[in-house]
């Protein structure tokens, strides 16, 4: 267990992920955001003139996926990685939560947040995790569940 739980950690101290939503007409829309990772939640600061965060904003849901470079992987086909559905809300400029995130964020990601904090296009959204699959190899596919990802299961069957 202690392996699986160190590869499940490496994956969530990347500093980005890949976002997908379902888009107005049902088709997919893929982005990439920083993200800090706060008690239960991630939080990205991300802006509204991409379409990805167009639909984030109206769906409250998405699936993210952090995923191993492709440079230190030892094996292509079996990447490690952390793909896991989201519900969504926003945390507004006037919460007392969002000026604390900025500061999160520069020391996470450094001093552009600076440039970017006030930013109107830019939205601090709160990601909350549900469930998810974390692969860490060939047959090596766990259930993992909640903010902690806590690892539930080993997927055995399609």
């Amino acid at each position: 267990m202690k392996k699986i739980e160190m590869a499940r950690d490496r994956l969530l101290a990347n500093k980005s992920m890949f976002v997908a939503v379902q888009g107005e007409q049902g088709e997919p829309e893929l982005g990439v955001s920083t993200f800090v990772r706060l008690n239960e939640c991630i939080f990205v600061y991300t802006s509204h003139l991409s379409r990805h965060v167009r639909y984030l904003l109206n769906s409250k849901t998405a699936v993210c996926l952090l995923c191993e470079d492709e440079c230190s992987s030892q094996n292509i086909w079996a990447r490690c990685r952390l793909k896991f559905n989201v519900s969504i809300n926003e945390v507004s400029r006037s919460d007392r939560r969002f000026d604390k995130l900025c500061d999160e964020f520069i020391i996470r990601h450094g001093s552009t947040m600076k440039l970017i904090r006030n930013f109107t296009d830019f939205h601090m959204l709160s990601f909350t995790p549900i469930d998810g699959v974390l692969v860490i190899g060939f047959a090596k596919a766990f259930k993992v569940e909640g903010s902690e990802f806590k690892i539930v299961s080993h997927l055995k069957e399609a």
